[in-house]
């Protein structure tokens, strides 16, 4: 049967007239073609000019990355959860965003990626200094250079004479853990191996050989034919 289902935004509630295609939001609610949610050019156009970005902010935790967009009209979305598209040059995220907005936030992502990167601690070695302290002298790939940097730990917190900026202690961290597990694998390595214990011979004149065992023995035995003294072991 052939029926008639009018064409009504889902947004503005307005019947509207398709031209070479129909715009609609996924919803997988959705049971029938009727419950499809048309949206019309008008809202299309609204949703584009809203997305105008003015400023996006990147940040990454517990290798969870989120973002915070700055739209021109001043709507700020928050620490909005997000995943980077090569291969489509996109960022998606919670939010139904245009694939024109996808692109630019996109851009922003690279930066971010880019100086995420360039902080990352490219050398880092260590001297022992006095009163058990170290130093570190660290290069990130970018260039930047911390020479001599003394620190030490009190309270189970690694601390620093000097300020440094958060990624370069957080890489600090990471790599002096490092260290400390290296040093223990070499110091274990060179112990000696433990000696495997041996079993006390038995003297020769308790071997037990085998006489009065056998099938009327009370106390059991080794069996009639068997005379190994060390069947038990």
């Amino acid at each position: 049967m052939i029926r008639t289902l009018p064409l009504t935004c889902s947004r503005c509630g307005k019947v509207f007239t398709a031209q070479d295609h129909l715009y609609y939001q996924d919803d997988f609610t959705a049971q029938s073609f009727k419950d499809i949610k048309l949206v019309c050019d008008d809202c299309i156009r609204e949703w584009k000019e809203k997305w105008q970005i003015d400023h996006a902010e990147f940040h990454e935790e517990n290798y969870v990355l989120t973002v915070t967009i700055t739209l021109k009209d001043g709507t700020v979305y928050k620490n909005m959860d997000c995943t980077p598209m090569e291969d489509t040059e996109s960022v998606v995220t919670g939010e139904d965003i245009p694939p024109e907005a996808q692109h630019t936030l996109y851009e922003y992502y690279v930066t971010f990626a880019q100086k995420r990167e360039s902080q990352q601690i490219k050398d880092c070695f260590f001297t022992k200094e006095a009163e058990g302290k170290m130093s570190a002298d660290i290069t990130t790939v970018g260039g930047e250079r911390y020479d001599k940097l003394v620190f030490y730990v009190e309270d189970g917190y690694l601390k620093t004479e000097q300020d440094v900026p958060d990624y370069v202690m957080d890489g600090l961290v990471i790599a002096y853990k490092s260290y400390l597990a290296q040093e223990e694998m070499l110091s274990t390595a060179s112990q000696p191996a433990p000696r495997m214990p041996q079993r006390k011979p038995m003297p020769e004149s308790q071997w037990n050989t085998g006489e009065g065992y056998g099938s009327g023995n009370t106390t059991g035995g080794f069996g009639r034919h068997n005379r190994n003294p060390f069947g038990g072991f």
